[in-house]
């Protein structure tokens, strides 16, 4: 499939850029919104994130609040203590002034390189202090999967 639009646009953030790039790219300066759709790709330092749509909120100086992604999700986040996180998500949202994300709906993780996985239906990760708080329902419980060398 062709490229309607190639954006790459650099946000200057408390941690450094975000590069992004999608097919299409729409803003309204108005509700201080923008949004990328198709095949977006989201990169911050060593994170990435690929998903459906993006959606930035910016406050009224023009600095960004929280980037949503939404639809089939795929991501890969680095924390402070160089561990990584792959895997899954619905929903994942960034707030950049807390380096915190919240990763929603069927989420699949893995933890590297201790090989960790947890399947949730929230996770909430802390970059700076390299913490991780779960969340499950009645109906899907949180999960943990754990090597153990006997």
């Amino acid at each position: 499939m062709r490229w309607i639009v190639l954006i790459l646009i650099a946000i200057t953030l408390q941690a450094g850029k975000i590069e992004i790039t999608a097919k299409k790219f729409e803003a309204s300066q108005k509700k201080l919104i923008s949004r990328f759709i198709g095949d977006v790709v989201i990169k911050r330092n060593q994170d990435i994130i690929k998903s459906d749509e993006v959606t930035i909120y910016f406050n009224k100086k023009r600095k960004p609040l929280k980037v949503v992604a939404k639809g089939h999700i795929e991501f890969s986040i680095v924390d402070q203590k160089g561990k990584r996180y792959k895997g899954t998500a619905k929903t994942i949202t960034y707030f950049p002034k807390r380096k915190e994300y919240l990763l929603q709906g069927n989420v699949h993780i893995v933890q590297l390189p201790d090989n960790k996985r947890l399947i949730a239906q929230e996770i909430f990760l802390n970059l700076a202090n390299s913490k991780l708080t779960v969340k499950g329902s009645e109906q899907k419980p949180v999960k943990m999967i754990i090597k153990i060398d006997e």
